[in-house]
Parts: C-alpha cells; sequence; structure tokens
C-alpha cells in the first residue's frame, strides 16, 4: 500500500469501472484492490491501513459466514462502507458455482445479492466467484439476477471501455504470500512479461481444473498452494 501511494497510483473504485461516463483515461496509475472472503482481518488490518494511504477497495464477503468466527459482522461492514470501501457478493456459502444445478445456482447468487442490499443499503452489482470456477450457466445466471460484473481468477490486465454493456467479467492478480515484492510492481505497472508468465501459469492449471473437479482441485490447491 505505501509502493502505491508514494507512486501516485489511483485506487479506482469497482462501480467506477463499468460506469459510461467514469472519465478515465486508461492510465496505467489505476489499479482495483479487492479482498474476498470477509475476513476479520478486512476490518482490523486491511481498512486502517487502505485509509491511512487513502486507497478504498472492494471487499467481496460470504453472506453465510458474516457475524461468524473470525469473520467481519454486519456493523464491521457499515463502518467499512461508511469508510468509502464498497461490499460486494462471494455468494451466499462459498459453494463451487459451476458445480451446482440452476436452482442452488439462483440461491446462490440472489441471495447473498439481496441479503447485502437490505441489510447494508447499498447497491451489490458484482460477484466474485469462490474457487474462480465459472461456467456459461453461471454468466447467464448472474446477468438474469442483475450483477453489472463478475470478477474472477484469470490473470489479466482489464481496459476500461467507453460504453460497456451486459455482463462485465474483469480479471484479477491474487496478492498471496507467495508474491514477492519484484513480482507485485511487475503486475502494478504492468510488466508483459510477467503477465504473460502468469496467464501461461493460468491456462496449465486451468486444464488440470477440468481433469480433476472443482472439489479435487480446490483441495490439492488448499493444501499445497494456496500461501
Amino acid at each position: 500500500m505505501s509502493y502505491l501511494s508514494e507512486n501516485g497510483f489511483k485506487s479506482l473504485p469497482l462501480g467506477d469501472f463499468v460506469k459510461d461516463d467514469s472519465g478515465s483515461d486508461n492510465s496505467k496509475r489505476e489499479i482495483i484492490i479487492t479482498f474476498d472472503d470477509g475476513n476479520v482481518s478486512d476490518y482490523t488490518i486491511a481498512l486502517p491501513l487502505l485509509k491511512n494511504y487513502g486507497l478504498n477497495a472492494a471487499f467481496f464477503v460470504t453472506v453465510s459466514r458474516i457475524s461468524t468466527e473470525n469473520y467481519v459482522d454486519w456493523s464491521h461492514l457499515k463502518e467499512m462502507i461508511a469508510n468509502g470501501m464498497s461490499i460486494q457478493s462471494h455468494s451466499l456459502t462459498h459453494s463451487f458455482l459451476s458445480e451446482l444445478n440452476r436452482i442452488d445456482l439462483y440461491k446462490e447468487l440472489f441471495e447473498s445479492k439481496n441479503d447485502l442490499q437490505l441489510k447494508l443499503n447499498v447497491p451489490v452489482d458484482f460477484i466474485s466467484l469462490p474457487g474462480g470456477f465459472c461456467s456459461k450457466a453461471v454468466l447467464k445466471m448472474a446477468e438474469e439476477v442483475g450483477y453489472r460484473g463478475i470478477c474472477n481468477s484469470v490473470p489479466g490486465l482489464n481496459r476500461m471501455s467507453e460504453k460497456m454493456r451486459g455482463l462485465i467479467v474483469l480479471n484479477r492478480f491474487a496478492i498471496t504470500k507467495k508474491i514477492n515484492f519484484q513480482k507485485f510492481k511487475a503486475i502494478v505497472n504492468g510488466d508483459w512479461s510477467y503477465i504473460t508468465a502468469c496467464k501461461a501459469e493460468n491456462y496449465f492449471k486451468a486444464g488440470i481444473k477440468r481433469a480433476l473437479g472443482a472439489q479435487r482441485y480446490y483441495w490439492i490447491w488448499s493444501k499445497y498452494f494456496k500461501n
């Protein structure tokens, strides 16, 4: 966060990215910061740091986990909103959406969105896909339910168009403990050699996902590669 602040990066609110009248010049210094799951550290650690450096972020929360141990509660979320943060959906129960039938998929997408909007009195226009698992059915249902955009786990840069229509799918880079400072700088500065390498690795992982299935792949990833 210190590096971003000191080097002139602007954290763009997620909703602004899909506004036709945002006035963006597609500057390389514009970034979007996101957090998944709704861990309590979003409130105790991330929020103070973001405020300190004048940055904002979108927090995707798993609704069924709100107010449970180690996760944010509703008062935390309201305070985060009051401090300029965005609260969006990470589904209802963190199920792998591409594995669900139509009824369960609708429940995960609609109820998470509806609960957040009713209890926080804010629009919920985006969903982050648990585990990054997507399908045509997920995209179709998300649009039917009323989302404007989906955040996936595919590494890559996003370019804002002057007029965006329909459901927007946004790429993201996962910043884990394994991403050292040099790799972090390569990502935020748009280093194409590093980004190309990330895309190639993701393509390889996508093949393994298809071969193993969502549950088995996620178990292996969580046990050996998550951090």
